[in-house]
């Protein structure tokens, strides 16, 4: 094989070429060693070829017999392959060898380290319950228990253990130092066993909430499992607290005024005067003092007492067996002795969701209808006509 068809080959094709002449440490050379070792392999292989004879089977020696001495036997004539014919050999394996790589399937290469941050993991290994509030009546809590801790709390329960229930259960604490037992009230939320979140209608804006999640037995025995952070539900409606900090008092005005030159004949503009006048009047006067005037220029009251509010209610209402057992959030609801009951709610802005759930008395079935509310109010700037003076 020559060497300049050996250059046109590529190195998977060399390598697959050495591979069968069993060259030591292939996979490790480079393009140039690679033909180098191939073409000394071959001239190795075709100097043993010449060099070998072929093996002959000998005779068994004959009988001891006495014969007439004859002519010499002349002997065959021994045949040995040419280079040609090993090189002939070797480059038809080779054809046979890159026909079979073709359909051959090679590992993927290696992936690159990607550059973005692994994904956040599914859980820390600590029990913690967080709750965070969304609106004035809603709020969101997600939880994490560590199996560990749960098992722990089911052996020490003992048997009420296996039909014990999940709960959340909501405490309202507000302007109070929690203890565990002194809330204003307190309400529990059936949840699921694999849940880690849920959504929790509490029902009372401008509070202070925590909430506890655990077991809670057939006999009503609660065991808890972790408490929550406290949270603070933001008002549904205006402020009734006024600012006093920043209303403006008779002295403050009239110094003002004085520094003007309102009070000295010729010490100020008469302009200036008359502009610090007018916005003291529309800026800084507070619409809760009785009397900010002086003898150099009275002032008009222009209170306003018109006053306009206006609200919106859900009411939830249905129907079910008389002796069925019904629950709204996970509280029970009165029902009436026809098996009718309604609710009333506040309304707030946005999508309200409110699962209800009939279950019948021998507890082999229940219902649940989840109605979705949603609310948008749009409050248009007021409209105030000014007389003119």
């Amino acid at each position: 094989m020559e060497k300049h068809n050996l250059k046109d080959k590529t190195k998977v094709e060399l390598l697959k070429l050495a591979t069968k002449l069993k060259i030591a440490g292939r996979h490790k050379m480079k393009k140039e060693a690679l033909i180098k070792s191939i073409e000394q392999e071959l001239r190795t292989l075709k100097t043993k070829q010449v060099r070998k004879p072929l093996k002959t089977k000998e005779k068994a020696p004959a009988k001891k017999k006495q014969r007439k001495p004859g002519p010499r036997a002349v002997g065959k004539k021994t045949f040995f392959p040419s280079a040609q014919a090993v090189a002939g050999t070797v480059e038809k394996h080779w054809q046979e060898e890159v026909e079979r790589a073709k359909y051959e399937l090679y590992p993927p290469p290696a992936q690159q380290e990607s550059c973005y941050p692994p994904d956040l993991p599914v859980a820390y290994g600590e029990t913690r319950i967080t709750v965070m509030v969304r609106d004035p009546f809603w709020a969101y809590a997600y939880w994490e228990i560590e199996p560990k801790r749960l098992e722990e709390l089911k052996r020490a329960i003992g048997k009420e253990a296996q039909e014990a229930q999940m709960i959340l259960r909501v405490y309202d604490i507000t302007d109070i130092e929690f203890n565990g037992v002194n809330a204003h009230r307190s309400f529990d939320l059936e949840i699921t066993n694999m849940a880690n979140n849920w959504y929790i209608n509490l029902g009372a804006p401008n509070k202070t909430f925590c909430v506890d999640i655990g077991l809670k037995t057939r006999s009503g025995t609660f065991f808890l499992i972790a408490r929550s952070n406290k949270i603070q539900t933001p008002r549904a409606w205006m402020s009734e607290v006024l600012d006093e900090k920043w209303m403006s008092t008779q002295e403050d005005f009239e110094k003002v005024y004085a520094l003007s030159g309102g009070y000295r004949v010729g010490a100020g503009s008469l302009e200036l005067q008359e502009l610090v006048a007018k916005r003291l009047q529309e800026h800084i006067a507070s619409p809760g003092i009785s009397s900010m005037a002086s003898e150099v220029m009275p002032r008009k009251k222009q209170e306003r007492k018109f006053w306009f509010t206006l609200d919106t209610e859900l009411i939830v209402y249905g129907a079910t067996e008389p002796d069925a057992r019904v629950y709204l959030q996970g509280r029970p609801v009165a029902l009436r002795p026809d098996g009718t009951f309604s609710l009333r709610f506040s309304l707030p802005d946005g999508t309200q969701k409110i699962p209800v759930t009939a279950e019948s008395a021998d507890g082999m079935e229940s219902r649940s209808i989840i109605p979705i509310v949603s609310r948008d109010t749009e409050r248009p700037a007021p409209k105030i006509k000014r007389k003119d003076i």
